[in-house]
């Protein structure tokens, strides 16, 4: 299979502009790199100017978007997470894989994709590989983009290099072709350790020309509508659907298996929508006349937010019961809080309606 026609969450590589939409045109005049290579006697080739990963529980628990920042942020791009959140639907977004508990529910590239519109907002051009390891000639080549990347002071997003399945950041290589990164995993939040895993995301930027000037924040309000009101995307459910099929999945608990599945995608709804309640109180005066119903959205937001954490005491991890199933009456107790959090977003929505 192609190198370049593989979808999934693999390697992203994007083409970097030095000019984003109307919004964020202001920050063009401050746009400097702040990236230096180190080189060392042995061929070690690393980039150091990235800023340390927060790390999770901190408000930045979607690990492609926070890496995402940092590289920015490196680059002379300073957009923040909450903004990435905002404009890429990832803080409003909820979707339920259908036919099994799955861990990629969160995922930025997986079922709705999030990564196109977040890059046509703020101007970057991007393409998603998936090269799997034992691809002698394709896996060769990724090597060298990645070489290639670093060498122009480049940092490279990628998700798996330090396992288990999150995203973090290349930021240099050794001779023997392993990798330096950063990750959320592994003891790299702040330093460079070495990759264990194989890539499953990158990130190459160069100059692009200014793409058209575009209202990021009216379209992020679109997005949020859309993704509530949406019932599907390929295998997963989406919106007030991704709440049923969720409630219907945790009745239906036979095994352990769900439980992994199902905290990851309750942190990252706690997660997602606190950025979305600090994104629009952040943009809440763009709209003029109609502020008040941003802020109203993020007022049930927050509420959301509060109940999902208030409940948290009833979605265990795997570490909480380890060999066993947890009792019946956890499962109920969270179907009874999803269930709220549905109503919660419900009037969100309406709110964000009337700014359109």
């Amino acid at each position: 299979m192609s190198l370049t026609n593989r979808l999934t969450l693999s390697v992203v590589l994007f083409s970097m502009s030095l000019t984003g939409c109307q919004q964020l045109s202001s920050m063009s005049s401050r746009e400097r790199s702040r990236l230096s290579q180190e080189r060392d006697e042995s061929g070690t080739v690393r980039l150091v100017g990235i800023g340390p990963i927060r790390g999770f529980a901190k408000d930045r628990d979607h690990t492609l978007m926070h890496c995402l920042e940092l590289v920015l942020e490196a680059m002379g791009r300073e957009i923040g997470y909450d903004e990435l959140m905002g404009m890429s639907g990832m803080a409003f977004r909820l979707q339920f894989r259908v036919d099994r508990w799955g861990v990629g529910n969160p995922d930025p590239l997986v079922g709705e994709n999030c990564v196109d519109v977040l890059m046509s907002a703020i101007g970057l051009k991007h393409e998603v590989l998936i090269v799997e390891r034992n691809e002698l000639a394709e896996a060769a080549a990724l090597r060298r983009r990645i070489k290639e990347s670093i060498d122009l002071e480049i940092p490279v997003l990628a998700a798996n290099i330090i396992e288990p399945e999150d995203w973090g950041i290349i930021t240099g290589y050794r001779p023997d072709f392993k990798w330096l990164c950063r990750s959320y995993n592994g003891g790299a939040l702040e330093s460079d350790r070495m990759a264990s895993g194989w890539p499953t995301a990158v990130i190459l930027f160069e100059k692009q020309s200014r793409p058209p000037a575009n209202q990021a924040y009216l379209a992020s309000v679109r997005r949020a509508v859309d993704l509530f009101e949406k019932r599907r995307s390929g295998s997963y459910a989406l919106g007030e659907k991704a709440f049923d099929y969720w409630c219907q999945s945790l009745q239906t608990v036979q095994t352990r298996q769900y439980i992994h599945p199902n905290v990851w995608t309750y942190i990252a709804l706690m997660d997602a929508r606190a950025s979305a309640a600090r994104y629009f109180r952040r943009i809440s005066l763009e709209f003029g006349a109609n502020e008040h119903y941003a802020l109203q959205a993020a007022d049930y937001y927050d509420q959301e937010v509060r109940l999902l954490r208030d409940g948290y005491q009833y979605v265990p991890s795997e570490k909480d019961y380890p060999g066993t199933l947890p009792p019946p009456h956890f499962r109920q107790r969270q179907i009874e809080v999803l269930r709220k959090a549905k109503e919660l977003e419900k009037n969100a929505i309406d709110a964000l309606r009337k700014l359109l």
